[in-house]
């Protein structure tokens, strides 16, 4: 399928979780926002999805929609082989367990009024099953705390980084095949930071997850994601291993993001970005490629034809009609890596 709009799309049998041609519109008073605008993608067993993009673009919205927390305007949710869209709500329901969402604000997705403990058990607890103390505990240990210290405490009790490992233990106590972490460490602090991306990383090998890691920031989902997809207004601009994208970023929107990355280094000169101007509307989008209104490559032909994903690389696509596959030079500075 190279050379089209799904050419970045690996076999069917081999995703856990796969999404074609997904569209999500919500209407507003001013009009209808195009929040996600005919995108597919998918990620095998045990593999780590980066989803980057700076705010606005579409990237929770896109994750929302995967895991069928928003319904689809249009597209295809396949789970293991399921499609989600086509699913009555009970059968909805039934499967959820095996879906998992870690939320961005660790403090408000929990409930207040309950201790740790509690809101562990509580999803098995809603399926009839209640669990022993002695697993309840084993989970809070799992992810670094300490069931004595936090076990009969609440959420304001605790710190950001405590409620999100929180979080992290109801989302596993089900036993999920995959989890969508929406930003989960935007809130925290930069040594909490790689504390949760290092636990994330040990527990998706301990417990043979999949993952789904939405961030705005590449140098967090550098180390952690196998594959990364770059989401720009809506449409997806670049999809490549992680290495790769770092090493042989195709699209100017991905240099751009990687420009802006910040060095821990005063003898660094700092560039300015080529971009220019504001994210457009989401309610009346450019024609053509949506990146041209900023775009320092941008010609006639952008306004004219939108650009189809295709291969640049190996197992490495961009959506733009003068993708480049020129290595950044090999002293570019690169963003530090996130860990402890």
């Amino acid at each position: 399928m190279a050379g089209s709009g799904n050419a970045h799309l690996r076999e069917a049998d081999d995703a856990l979780l796969r999404v074609e041609n997904l569209v999500v519109t919500y209407p507003t008073d001013a009009g209808v926002v195009h929040g996600v605008s005919d995108v597919s993608i998918d990620v095998r067993r045990g593999e780590t999805l980066g989803l980057v993009g700076e705010s606005g673009c579409g990237k929770s919205t896109l994750g929302r929609a995967m895991t069928m927390l928003r319904e689809p305007t249009s597209g295809r949710v396949l789970f293991d082989g399921k499609d989600l869209t086509g699913l009555s709500r009970e059968g909805l329901r039934r499967l959820r367990p095996r879906l998992q969402v870690i939320f961005q604000d660790p403090a408000s997705s929990l409930n207040p009024r309950r201790t740790v403990r509690k809101i562990i058990a509580e999803g098995l607890e809603i399926w009839g099953r209640k669990p022993t103390p002695e697993v309840v505990d084993e989970m809070i240990s799992a992810v670094g705390l300490d069931p004595a210290v936090v076990g009969e405490r609440r959420p304001g009790q605790m710190s950001g980084g405590q409620c999100q490992r929180v979080a992290i233990a109801r989302a596993l106590m089900l036993k999920p095949d995959l989890i969508l972490c929406d930003e989960p460490v935007s809130s925290l602090d930069v040594s909490i930071q790689a504390q949760i991306l290092n636990l994330l990383e040990r527990l998706r090998v301990d417990y043979g997850l999949t993952l789904i890691f939405i961030a705005h920031d590449l140098a967090v989902v550098k180390n952690i994601s196998d594959r990364i997809a770059v989401m720009y207004l809506g449409k997806l601009c670049e999809v490549a291993p992680s290495g790769d994208l770092h090493r042989y970023p195709a699209h100017p929107y991905t240099r751009a993001l990687i420009d802006a990355v910040p060095v821990a280094d005063p003898e660094v000169e700092i560039v300015p970005m080529e971009i220019r101007g504001d994210l457009p509307s989401p309610i009346n989008p450019p024609s053509g490629c949506r990146f041209r209104t900023r775009c320092p490559l941008a010609t006639d032909l952008c306004a004219e034809r939108e650009p189809e994903i295709r291969e640049v690389r190996p197992g490495h696509y961009a959506a733009c009609h003068y993708a480049t596959t020129q290595p950044l030079p090999a002293d570019a500075p690169t963003a530090e890596p996130v860990t402890v």
